[in-house]
């Protein structure tokens, strides 16, 4: 009942919401102000944020950068680190939005305030290198996704009234390679031009040499820290988001907290962030975090990754340290979410564990033993999706923004 409300009264809003959006094309913009937001402005993480860190040394000076959420603790935890950052609907947060030249975000222009977009140049910073299809390559009927691009014709408009940005083509959008950047202008519906190879921002901190875990320059959890510091190996599982919504892990967590501590490791989770799934774990070994937390900011210092069909396989290839793929659900993971763009079994660098006593094992091997990484098929995988292996992404799309939207005259380096 309470939910039937919420998505009455968010229908009925659209009738002020989409005039305030035709009205803000209206509004004059300023090319030396740029906002920028993340994950429907819930997080600050992935490639908005690590750019937007960037952009704060490269032309903090040039341009105000702002970064807009809809969570006040992560507003306030910019501002004491002295960013500039508002909540979505404050004064300032609408003013930002409606002045700014370019709207930076991860996945979609609601990410900072889409009503409040209309003439901005959009720039889209996207969620991953692909394992699964998205937007209008998604070919489950039962998605609203899919009858948002295929459905009948109210379908359509009842769900493009509910999900504008969807269909908001960005004016600029990243990829990693030609066959990604190709995967990328077909889901979203893009002319030509407007998908630029150059890596992604957030796996620049993965290829910097030298580093540590004191130069992260991130607020790393306690816990993490003192596993890094140990002896034994830590292990990160990063499960991704099922459509279907039921529960997929089949772990044992008691068991999973005995082996660890049997070889002397740790393994932190982390479910994906539009995950409701609830798994409330607390023992020693195993230690879940935030579904807010920036994982980017931890793999430099894991040792072994487990996840599924999570974009975050291809990132943690560049590192070239072991992947173990845990995939218990697959046959209905394609029977009830959606199509894959590559089979596991096409791009796995490492061991697939269709169950859990599999991945028990795998993970004592993996402990105990140096594991062998198929490097043909790493190598393989790694010419088709990743043009640039180096840490200069950021770089990168700073300068395809200077070159397409102000002429050269950022002087990026």
């Amino acid at each position: 009942m309470m939910r039937s409300a919420a998505y009455i009264f968010l229908f009925f809003g659209r009738f002020i919401l989409f005039p305030v959006y035709f009205l803000s094309g209206f509004y004059p913009r300023r090319q030396d102000l740029w906002v920028y937001g993340s994950w429907g402005g819930y997080r600050f993480a992935d490639n908005s944020a690590a750019f937007f860190l960037y952009c704060q040394q490269e032309i903090g000076n040039n341009i105000k950068l702002v970064w807009i959420s809809r969570d006040r603790t992560i507003v306030r935890s910019l501002r004491k680190n002295g960013y500039c950052a508002y909540w979505i609907w404050s004064p300032g947060g609408m003013l930002a939005c409606l002045q700014a030249k370019v709207h930076l975000f991860d996945c979609f222009s609601k990410d900072t305030n889409f009503w409040l977009s209309r003439g901005a140049n959009k720039i889209c910073l996207w969620s991953g290198v692909p394992l699964k299809v998205f937007e209008r390559d998604i070919d489950n009927t039962r998605s609203r996704y899919y009858r948002l691009f295929h459905g009948s014709l109210p379908e359509r408009w009842l769900l493009g009234m509910m999900m504008p940005w969807h269909i908001d083509k960005p004016d600029l959008i990243i990829a990693t390679s030609a066959e990604n950047g190709a995967i990328t202008k077909r889901a979203f519906g893009l002319p030509e031009g407007r998908v630029v190879i150059t890596g992604f921002p957030r796996n620049d901190i993965l290829l910097v040499k030298n580093r540590s875990i004191t130069s992260i320059g991130a607020k790393l959890p306690d816990s993490f820290i003192n596993a890094v510091e140990a002896d034994g190996k830590t292990f990160l599982y990063l499960p991704t988001f099922r459509d279907s919504g039921k529960e997929y892990m089949g772990i044992n967590w008691e068991q999973l907290d005995l082996l660890m501590s049997k070889v002397g490791a740790k393994l932190f989770f982390k479910t994906h962030p539009m995950d409701r799934l609830k798994n409330d774990v607390h023992l020693d070994n195993v230690i879940q975090l935030p579904q807010t937390t920036d994982v980017y900011n931890l793999l430099p210092n894991v040792d072994v990754l487990i996840s599924d069909y999570s974009s975050v396989i291809f990132d943690y290839m560049l590192l070239a340290r072991p992947i173990i793929y845990y995939m218990p659900d697959l046959e209905s993971f394609l029977s009830e979410n959606r199509s894959l763009l590559f089979h596991p079994e096409e791009i796995a660098v490492g061991p697939i564990c269709s169950g859990f006593e599999a991945l028990l094992q795998t993970i004592e091997e993996v402990a105990l033993h140096q594991p062998e990484i198929n490097s043909s098929r790493r190598e393989q995988t790694m010419q088709r999706l990743f043009a640039h292996v180096d840490s200069n992404s950021s770089q990168r799309v700073l300068r395809s923004i200077d070159s397409r939207f102000y002429a050269g005259s950022l002087l990026v380096r």
